[in-house]
């Protein structure tokens, strides 16, 4: 009999460049891990930085992940690790990119055998109508976002339906492109998997549905009502029936786990996998990073890297088009709200290198000003966008205004403020309060209302909600991650602004999409298997290393108060911002 500790659980992540595989144990330690990198070790594709790119159009070749699940499993052998303890698998994708399989690739995946060769030699090309997948890096489907825009109503209106308005990267787009512009390749191809459920089928050995929180990533999924949208198929096929078979009708619905099967009798007896490890739905990398961690309702993840993404766990269902929300992947009637930000750190590190009088690691003087408490900024607010942003939407552009605090108005609009260190302190308190006014929609945790004497709506993007919806929301707790995260001056501004009232934790996470994939795995494989009733974040939360997460601070309730005031001035302020 093995030790519980000698029963192990992996989790994937198949990104861009690499594809990588954790080992966990029975109590969520990482034993193992083994990482492919596509450019380095599987040379003869000639791709570059794991994608082929001409013009917009940025694609990977299908192969090549095959040839890399082999070549990861030998590692694993090579290196001593047996298989044949292994669980149950479950794991992370690249969101968006798509795999268009043929009417034959099911009997091949059901007869894959170690004796007739290896996965490529099996699968490639015949199972497969395209010998590529688009990438979510692609930019070459503009058209087709302005079809699936204009089909019904809008962006706000495709962001109601979908969860998000139109993007390059999403998959309707990128199929009705292939279906436009390909048609022999389309009408060749009998089913398209996303790349989570292209791995899950590999492994498994025949062809699987979507998971229903990747669906979500396709601009063609009715999120209220989980089902595909009708006009948005047949916007992609006049023949309605066509697609769906295409898409295999249903996602996998995410409010228990589904066992896909077994793995396939091929990883048995190459690589030593007991016959009875299971396979469990893929899911796409952020979604997988919120898996990483015991985060529960209310929530928020913030990465503080090049650019700033927030993810948070919410039960409202309040889309927009300037932002994401997918179905949780192991949360029943949750959302993870996703929203992004192209202005982060380069637009500070601009203002951190003005200050310094040229290019520069130091942040001495930048952190200085953001700390100063003698540097009194209570009525000025600014925007600085050296990109075009995402939220707002808007080019790039500075402004910097004065507004009364009395009456929350802006006053005039200024070159400059008083010095220089002054935009230290302001960019980071107007990137902290744009994160927090468009979590607030999204929250359910309220604080009672104080020092609001008249109640007005205030517009963010397309939400006119009353100001009060904004005093009276806070996160419940805030994990930062990212580059900047180290940066003690900026998250501490960022707790003082968001004000999440169970604790502010840091924390390292290199492997997150592969970690979220281990315990979606194991958490999946105890309750299909009734070893646990649990729900995943309160399995997740009674076994987490909460040892090697930071607990910052706790967030100071005044300080949450005063940022109050420079919401009315945000708003308008990016009022006054030219458009797109």
């Amino acid at each position: 009999m093995c030790g519980n500790n000698d029963l192990f659980y992996l989790g994937f992540d198949l990104s861009t460049q690499q594809l990588k595989c954790l080992a966990i144990n029975e109590s969520l330690r990482i034993v193992h891990t083994e990482t492919i990198s596509f450019d380095e070790e599987l040379p003869q594709y000639e791709t570059n930085k794991g994608v082929y790119t001409e013009g917009d159009a940025i694609q990977s070749p299908v192969a090549m992940w095959l040839e890399a699940l082999d070549l990861l499993f030998s590692k694993f052998t090579q290196h001593g690790f047996d298989l044949g303890k292994v669980k149950a698998v479950s794991g992370s994708c690249q969101q968006h990119g798509s795999v268009y399989w043929t009417q034959k690739a099911d009997e091949l995946l059901k007869g894959l055998k170690s004796s007739k060769g290896s996965l490529v030699e099996q699968l490639s090309p015949e199972a497969f109508s395209r010998a590529t997948a688009p990438n979510w890096q692609d930019h070459s489907t503009g058209k087709q976002c302005r079809e699936f825009e204009e089909a019904v109503g809008g962006p706000q209106e495709l962001a109601h339906i979908t969860g998000s308005r139109a993007h390059f990267r999403f998959t309707g787009t990128q199929i009705l492109k292939i279906a436009e512009e390909e048609s022999e390749a389309y009408a060749k191809t009998d089913t398209v998997s996303l790349v989570s459920s292209f791995l899950a089928s590999v492994l498994s050995g025949q062809l699987t549905s979507i998971e229903e929180a990747e669906a979500c990533g396709m601009n063609l999924y009715d999120v209220s009502k989980r089902k595909y949208d009708s006009k948005l198929l047949n916007l992609v096929d006049d023949d309605r029936k066509s697609i769906e078979r295409k898409l295999r009708f249903s996602p996998i619905h995410c409010d228990e786990p589904v066992r896909l099967g077994s793995m396939c009798s091929y990883f048995v007896d190459k690589y030593g996998f007991s016959k009875d490890c299971a396979v469990y739905p893929f899911t796409g990398d952020n979604l997988a990073t919120i898996c990483s961690l015991p985060l529960e309702k209310n929530d928020v993840l913030v990465s503080l890297g090049t650019s700033t993404t927030i993810l948070l766990i919410t039960d409202q269902y309040h889309p927009s088009a300037d932002y994401h929300l997918f179905i949780h992947p192991t949360l029943p009637n949750h959302y993870m709200g996703m929203i992004c930000y192209c202005n982060g750190a380069l637009a500070r590190e601009k203002i951190r290198d003005h200050l310094n009088g040229g290019p520069t690691n130091d942040w001495t003087p930048f952190n200085d000003a953001v700390n100063d408490t003698t540097l009194d900024n209570d009525d000025e607010i600014g925007v600085y966008f050296p990109l075009g942003e995402i939220v707002p939407s808007v080019p790039a552009v500075y402004k910097r205004a004065k507004f009364d605090p009395s009456s929350g108005h802006i006053k005039q609009f200024v070159d400059a403020f008083a010095d220089e260190r002054h935009d230290a302190k302001n960019i980071v308190e107007s990137q902290a309060l744009s994160c927090r006014v468009r979590i607030s929609p999204l929250l359910t945790s309220t604080v009672p209302v104080e020092g609001l004497t008249k109640d007005l709506n205030v517009r963010f993007d397309y939400d006119d909600i009353p100001l009060t919806e904004y005093y009276g929301r806070r996160p419940r707790r805030a994990f930062f991650v990212g580059g900047a995260s180290k940066n003690n001056a900026i998250v501490n501004k960022f707790i003082q602004v968001l004000g999440a009232t169970k604790g502010n934790y840091r924390l390292e996470t290199p492997n997150s999409c592969a970690l979220g994939g281990c315990y979606k795995a194991i958490w999946s494989h105890k309750y299909h298997e009734k070893q646990t009733t649990a729900r995943f974040d309160h399995f997740l939360s009674e076994k987490f290393p909460w040892d090697e997460v930071e607990h910052i601070r706790d967030s100071d309730n005044a300080s949450w108060h005063h940022y109050n005031e420079k919401i009315l001035p945000l708003s308008e302020l990016e009022a006054s911002l030219p458009k797109h």
